[in-house]
């Protein structure tokens, strides 16, 4: 969940990748690290603080305008689902267009496992002995939060650890996502650009399958049970423009082709620079090229979302068409955060802003606070003397954030760092050992192949073994710089 600096830039892939290969980035892509993401990841968590500390203070359901922003900032978990999809997209998207190999599902699916299971399981220790252990009556009953079961029928979310909901939603996504990768691949197209365009036709209909997915749920004589809005299709939108940004970010340069509607970015020049972002829509370039537009056009729908038009504020059931406003308000605002992030240009305010050295501390023990944050404000209720939904506001805030950003930071440090060192030495040294089996291969080579079959055919031979010594070099490293960009990959 790569390279560190003041600002985010480009980052070059080497020119001399051999004939036959598909043309490499131009300097307006950004396939490289996004620090500002880290930052964004920090924007994101703290969302989603302030709702839960709003809610359970009280605040929400007062009558000031602030409560009603307050109540609509779970859209923070929207900004993670997205990011999600962006960030392990990118190297499948990357990997379809350039008709490259495909990052090697069983690396991928066990990076996943170890980035978020080591530290959800040392914070689901405490929760489920401190505060559930007299329903734990089973083997099954530990298991099942532990598993990232817990939103399946029967409802069983574990005091303290109601948020992670969504961390068991988006484990069903990274199960997902090689399958979804694999479809957008055997989608085909001859060409980077009609390959990018079918990629993108993928997201799209994820983001379709979502919206009605959530019409059909909502609607009054649905059979599917109530818990079915926790589960991954109902979010299937939120991670489809995730997965429609990855694609942008990956289109093929040298292009002024749209990949919304044909030859609309195109004057009839030749103009082998311009690249996605300047040939998109004018209307559609306001939400992708232009930050500070971008982010007051998402300030303004938070708004109209804090209004009645979504919904009541606290746990009140809402109708169907209030569920589904909220859900496409969410995906807008959405959206407009994050693509300017991912898109060519500076990024202006927005991304300066996300940049400042504390704002991605934040965000580089976001999955920390998120995990931790629910377990510090029932702290504050059963041993600070708070009252649960008559509290100062801005004192179960103060008291919550001093304790959950230490624990955090002691979950990035003493668990997360650590579990992804040790993955690094591992693979390297497995890469090490792989290493000397091909150079021991080209030394008996020779030898072998005087006594076989010639001197004439040994360079293929040699060519062969090395290559079935280490058939996963290359994709490994690609597999391990993706990694490191999003190393500090969120849950919500």
């Amino acid at each position: 969940m790569g390279c560190r600096g003041p600002v985010s830039r480009p980052v070059k892939e080497a020119a001399n990748s051999g004939a036959g290969h598909p043309p490499q980035p131009n300097k307006g892509r950004t396939d490289g690290w996004l620090p500002a993401l880290e930052g964004l990841r920090a924007v994101a968590v703290l969302a989603v603080v302030l709702h839960h500390v709003s809610f359970l203070s009280g605040l929400t359901n007062s009558y000031g305008s602030a409560g009603g922003v307050l109540s609509r900032l779970d859209v923070g978990m929207a900004i993670f689902f997205a990011l999600s999809g962006f960030l392990l997209y990118r190297p499948f998207a990357r990997a379809a267009i350039r008709a490259q190999p495909q990052p090697p599902v069983r690396t991928y699916l066990w990076h996943r496992a170890l980035r978020i299971l080591p530290a959800y399981w040392a914070m689901a220790a405490v929760a489920l002995t401190w505060l559930n252990i007299d329903y734990l009556r089973s083997l099954w009953d530990w298991a099942i939060p532990l598993l990232l079961v817990h939103i399946y029928e029967p409802l069983r979310l574990p005091v303290g650890m109601e948020q992670t909901w969504s961390l068991a939603t988006e484990s069903v996504f990274y199960l997902a996502l090689p399958l979804i990768a694999t479809l957008g691949r055997r989608m085909g197209g001859r060409t980077p650009l009609a390959r990018a365009r079918r990629q993108l036709t993928l997201g799209i209909a994820l983001v379709l399958v979502g919206l009605a997915w959530n019409v059909f749920a909502h609607g009054p004589d649905s059979p599917l049970p109530q818990m079915s809005w926790l589960w991954l299709p109902a979010f299937l939108d939120w991670f489809g423009i995730g997965i429609m940004l990855a694609v942008l970010a990956s289109w093929p340069p040298s292009t002024t082709s749209s990949p919304f509607l044909p030859h609309l970015g195109s004057d009839g020049s030749d103009r082998g620079e311009q690249d996605l972002w300047s040939a998109t829509p004018r209307g559609l370039r306001v939400l992708t090229f232009a930050p500070g537009t971008s982010w007051l056009i998402a300030g303004a729908l938070l708004w109209i979302a804090s209004t009645p038009i979504v919904g009541p504020r606290g746990l009140e059931p809402a109708t169907p068409v209030e569920s589904i406003t909220e859900h496409l308000m969410f995906l807008l605002i959405t959206w407009c955060v994050i693509a300017p992030l991912v898109g060519r240009g500076s990024g202006g305010v927005p991304r300066a802003l996300l940049l400042q050295p504390l704002v991605r501390f934040l965000g580089r023990i976001s999955y920390g606070i998120f995990l931790w944050h629910i377990l510090a404000i029932e702290a504050c209720f059963r041993l600070l003397g708070f009252t649960r939904m008559h509290s100062s506001f801005w004192a179960l805030l103060t008291v919550t954030l001093a304790l959950t950003i230490p624990a955090a930071a002691g979950s990035y440090y003493l668990i997360e760092r650590p579990t992804q060192q040790l993955r690094r030495l591992l693979e390297r040294r497995a890469n090490d050992r792989r290493a000397r089996a091909s150079s021991a291969v080209l030394v008996e080579t020779p030898a072998l192949q005087v006594a076989t079959s010639g001197p004439a055919e040994h360079p293929a031979l040699a060519t062969r073994l090395v290559l079935s010594a280490n058939p996963s070099g290359p994709q490994q490293e690609g597999g391990d710089r993706q990694e490191e960009q999003g190393r500090r990959e969120h849950a919500e």
